[in-house]
């Protein structure tokens, strides 16, 4: 009886895991088909969105981040008994506030301190991709700022915190069921990294994300981390766009 039972909760645990990865893996592919898709309408009528760095970026993310993590992470949803119920979702109040306030200084001190230690010890880190498009376009840097708040934040905040992670508290408990879905979260940006030291930056995005999952638990409504998240990249490309001016260019890690 006990054989029975440990190989039917190692079962469902198998099973949970390849069910988020296939659900992060749904969300990028239903998005880039999504980018092409937008792309070739677009070119349809005489719009080339590849010769546009700012218009590739837009489409980008409302394909990717709006339409795509949106969708699978909604079809997901109403394929489960509690539909909508599994997220945690509410209107927020002064206590959540409160909550992303909190969030938003930790990933703050948490990023300044990963870079501290990263250049103490002489460790190099990636760059996003976004940064030097972002140095190179300027523009396209203010038009991220609204994009990351509406888009992105709530868009792999639905996917990463409200669906996937979820699923493996639910399975795993919270420590654990934090734990992987940041580990999750973080190799989801290996694609948009560049440059040497891919390792200690995905360490960096374990920690901040670690800290989004935290504000979603303990807040209880995905309202907070969505926030949070799209506070912080909003936050670090208006600290770029005003270093284009200055010609110094700061160290930022984008979520």
């Amino acid at each position: 009886m006990s054989s029975r039972t440990t190989d039917a909760s190692a079962l469902d645990y198998a099973t949970t895991l390849v069910t988020v990865l296939l659900i992060g893996v749904a969300g990028f592919a239903i998005g880039t088909l999504l980018t092409f898709v937008a792309a070739g309408l677009l070119g349809a009528i005489g719009i080339d969105v590849f010769a546009s760095p700012v218009l590739q970026i837009v489409v980008g993310v409302v394909t990717l981040q709006g339409l795509g993590f949106g969708s699978v992470a909604l079809f997901y949803l109403s394929t489960r008994e509690e539909g909508l119920g599994l997220l945690m979702l509410s209107m927020p109040d002064l206590q959540d506030v409160i909550w992303i306030a909190v969030g938003l200084i930790s990933l703050f001190v948490a990023l300044i301190g990963m870079n501290v230690v990263q250049t103490t010890f002489g460790i190099e880190s990636a760059q996003h991709s976004l940064q030097e498009l972002g140095t190179q376009n300027p523009e396209l840097l203010l038009v991220l700022v609204p994009l990351s708040i509406l888009l992105v934040g709530p868009g792999e905040e639905l996917l990463f915190r409200g669906v996937i992670q979820q699923l493996l508290r639910l399975r795993f408990g919270v420590v654990i069921g934090i734990g992987i879905a940041s580990v999750i979260f973080s190799f989801a940006h290996v694609a948009s990294l560049t440059g040497e030291g891919l390792v200690p930056t995905l360490v960096t995005y374990v920690v901040l994300s670690l800290i989004l999952g935290v504000s979603y638990e303990y807040s209880g409504n995905l309202v907070v981390p969505a926030t949070i998240h799209g506070l912080f990249n909003a936050i670090q490309f208006l600290i770029l766009y005003w270093a284009t001016t200055t010609g110094s260019v700061p160290a930022v890690l984008l979520l």
